[in-house]
């Protein structure tokens, strides 16, 4: 995660997640994408600066969306 060099003050960080979801017994969601994080370091303490959810599915056919990514 940390680049060489001198300590940075911004660091971009990309991850992929495989989602599954079970509601009310027949309902199954699946989502799978990436997430790229810009995190920026603030008194010490590395923040989220920016974040970037890229879904890997089209069309979604959930109801709705209650994640935190």
């Amino acid at each position: 995660m940390r680049p060489a060099g001198p300590s940075p003050t911004e660091v971009t960080v990309k991850s992929r997640f495989l989602i599954y979801r079970n509601r009310v017994e027949t309902e199954t969601d699946v989502l799978v994408g990436k997430r790229e994080d810009v995190l920026r370091r603030v008194d010490g303490c590395w923040k989220i600066a920016r974040r970037k959810i890229v879904l890997d599915q089209s069309v979604l056919l959930t109801k709705n969306l209650t994640f935190f990514f």
